[in-house]
This record gives C-alpha cells, structure tokens and sequence, in this order.
C-alpha cells in the first residue's frame, strides 16, 4: 500500500475514533485540501474537513504517524495548485 494510501486509510480510521484537538498545521492542510476537493463533482469523492482536522490531529499526536502527518503537511504547503495539493494523497 502507497504511503498516500496508508495515510488515507489511518485519516479514515481515526476520524470514526476520536474528535481531537485541533492543530494549526491539521487546520491549515485540511482548508487547502477542502478548498481542492469543491472543484470536484460530488460523485468522485466526499470530504468533510471537520473529520479531517480531527484525524489529522489524532496522526500528529501519535510519535508512529506525526512523520506522515509533517511529510503531508510539508507536500500541501509547497503545492501551487489543487491538482499538486491532490497528488499529495496518493
């Protein structure tokens, strides 16, 4: 599984699983990618950047994943467009 992937499935997961608290970097990349996500049809995906935020946060706290939450992060705020914010999931 690619880490973009990896990294989906574990936002997945931890957005069922906790609401926590919300960090700037988590804040900052999940309104880019929320910004992104609504030039696409409905039918291609869903987002919903409050369980983003949350996931994120969850990642960022846990010493196991803050690296894929900071490597994420960093490929967001170096994107110049949504297609390069997008390809930063994959």
């Amino acid at each position: 599984m690619s880490s973009g992937r990896s990294l989906a499935a574990a936002v997945a997961l931890a957005a069922v699983a906790c609401t926590a608290p919300k960090s700037k970097v988590c804040r900052s990349v999940c309104s880019r990618e929320s910004g992104c996500m609504e030039s696409r049809t409905s039918e291609e995906t869903t987002f919903d950047e409050g369980e983003c935020i949350a996931a994120c946060a969850a990642l960022e706290r846990d010493p196991a994943t803050k690296g894929l939450v900071t490597g994420h992060a960093a490929c967001v705020a170096k994107a110049t467009t949504c297609p390069e914010v997008l390809t930063c999931s994959k």
